[in-house]
């Protein structure tokens, strides 16, 4: 079981830390066009991606739900805001800007991390029941 929880921490920080390459590239990119809906967002995941790192480093038991939740919703909402055409205030869809392939790089890096997170963080939940059953 601890492998499992190393692997949960190892993805965690792997999505802290490509969350804050996005963070930074949006700031190199130039914030002037990014709605209050967008800061919040970026700041919420953020927050939320500190938080399962934090869990996940400490080996909390409900890590694994928390960052199943962050990792899974992260990619969702990271992928439905840069990378499908403009649906709301949330979007700031890649394909309409003039990016360079550094920012599509970061931006599917935390995507990708993001969803390793989420996997990583289900498999290991999936396997707890069985975990608890050999324990005892």
């Amino acid at each position: 079981m601890r492998e499992g929880r190393d692997s949960l921490a190892v993805a965690a920080v792997a999505f802290v830390v490509a969350n804050v390459l996005h963070t930074l590239d949006h700031l190199r990119q130039g914030t002037g066009g990014l709605s209050p809906a967008i800061f919040a967002g970026g700041a919420t995941l953020s927050v939320l991606a500190v938080i399962a790192m934090a869990m996940a480093l400490r080996h909390h038991p409900r890590a694994p739900s928390f960052c199943a939740v962050v990792g899974l919703t992260g990619a969702v909402g990271v992928a439905a805001s840069h990378l499908a055409p403009h649906w709301s205030t949330l979007s700031d869809p890649y394909p309409d800007l003039s990016v360079d392939a550094l920012s599509w790089a970061v931006m599917l890096a935390e995507i990708a991390a993001a969803l390793v997170l989420g996997i990583v963080a289900l498999r290991q939940l999936a396997a707890e029941p069985a975990t608890r059953t050999h324990a005892g």
